[in-house]
């Protein structure tokens, strides 16, 4: 590089850079439950929960919605260890409850009463 030259940020970058940061804290604030919170609550290990996040991902997509509207993946440090979890919005928590194992009974009853309205966040 030119030592002589010197290269100024453009206005538009910097104004892109802080929409882009509104626009992340205002989905954020959307993203208000732990999806590891259903492993408790549903009975579901490791594996299921993020068999049925991919899914519902998936459903996103196809229905034309931004998954990092609804999804955002993070790491918590639980026990002397990292573990991937995600934070979710209302709809993500439902489509995650959705996609899981039917054969889970209580997965199945929790979606009973998420068809029927019945379900509290």
């Amino acid at each position: 590089m030119h030592p002589d030259l010197i290269i100024y940020q453009s206005y538009t970058d910097a104004y892109a850079n802080v929409v882009d940061d509104v626009r992340e804290i205002l989905l954020s604030r959307r993203l208000i439950h732990y999806a590891g919170s259903l492993k408790e609550r549903a009975l579901l290990d490791e594996e299921e929960l993020e068999k049925a996040v991919r899914k519902a991902l998936i459903v996103c997509v196809s229905a034309g919605i931004q998954p990092s509207e609804h999804f955002k993946s993070i790491f918590i440090y639980e026990k002397e260890a990292l573990k991937k979890d995600w934070l979710v919005s209302d709809l993500g928590l439902q489509l995650i409850l959705l996609n899981a194992d039917i054969e889970n009974p209580v997965v199945a009853r929790l979606q009973v009463e998420l068809a029927a309205g019945r379900v509290t966040s």
